[in-house]
């Protein structure tokens, strides 16, 4: 019988200010969530099957060396610790490996390391949530998880497929109404774009799908493969939030501004009246557009 990780939530790092950060931690800490508690405690809610998913997708067993690649504030390698494997937490942001030594403490190690770069290490099962889509060369991580892993390895990935909805969300940022408002809407969208080229753009959130992760784990020596694509049009999701302030405090990635900065940067003040007065009473009330998200389940393994 397959075990689950306890659905645990944990807390917040504490801040101090000198407490180093990065545009990464910043957002894990902050910016996700629009700096609510009660906000993050909902979306670490949501992510905990995805976790408990991937352990298993991995088989992960007590013993196990688990490399958690891009593991930001920890989720996915700290249940890999309740299962009593031996986890390293990798990534390339320094603030964040320092969160989760806050959790972990000396019952793990941390590498400062991209995953297109993973250094001396070796690993039972390779495991990540939401790491390629900041990847430009998806070839070279792949490569690199096989050549990471002993004989017989696993991975298990987890990435969302941005291609399926984009256009539906960029053209109405999920709310269900924008009759009145669709040329402030799409200047508000458009410094979203802006600031996030600036950062490096959004072609590695967009430039693979479902296939292509098959094909490069195959092309990568991985054999076994399994991928599950979950594809959903619903209601407003349960963890959105229905304060206004958190949701326009809130950024939907670690490269992009929040909603608040977007507006102020490309509306004038009535023009961001204007705007809120039709977005906001549907972020209070409940009334948000359908949400449309694919995400993905991969696991596989390197042949004995």
């Amino acid at each position: 019988m397959r075990t689950r990780a306890a659905s645990r939530v944990e807390p917040l790092p504490a801040l101090s200010a000198d407490s180093s950060t990065d545009h990464w931690a910043e957002w894990l800490r902050l910016r996700r969530h629009g700096g609510s508690a009660e906000q993050r405690r909902l979306t670490l809610e949501r992510l905990a099957p995805i976790r408990d998913e991937l352990l298993d997708l991995g088989r992960v067993r007590p013993g196990d060396v688990v490399l958690d690649v891009g593991c930001g504030d920890g989720l996915i390698g700290l249940g890999a610790l309740e299962r009593s494997a031996h986890v390293i937490f990798s990534d390339v942001s320094q603030a964040c490996l320092e969160d989760c030594r806050t959790v972990a403490g000396d019952a793990a190690e941390y590498r400062l390391a991209s995953a297109t770069d993973l250094g001396d290490v070796a690993a039972d099962v390779v495991t990540m949530r939401s790491v390629l889509i900041y990847v430009d060369d998806k070839p070279k991580a792949f490569a690199e998880f096989f050549r990471v892993l002993r004989p017989g390895g696993r991975i298990a990935i987890f990435e969302p497929i941005n291609r399926f909805g984009l256009e539906e969300r960029r053209g109405t940022w999920g709310f269900g109404d924008v009759r009145g408002v669709e040329e402030l809407l799409a200047r508000v969208v458009a410094e979203v774009d802006r600031v996030q080229d600036a950062a490096g753009g959004l072609g590695p959130m967009i430039d693979f799908d479902e296939r292509d992760l098959l094909a490069l784990a195959e092309g990568a020596g991985f054999v076994d493969l399994r991928l599950q694509l979950i594809a959903e049009v619903t209601a407003t999701p349960a963890d959105v939030t229905l304060d206004w302030d958190v949701m326009v405090d809130s950024s939907p990635n670690p490269l992009a501004p929040t909603l608040r900065e977007a507006m102020e940067s490309a509306l004038a003040p009535e023009e961001i009246e204007r705007l809120t007065a039709v977005l906001r009473p549907q972020v209070e009330e409940g009334r948000m557009g359908p949400a449309r998200f694919a995400r993905a389940f991969l696991s596989a393994r390197k042949p004995a």
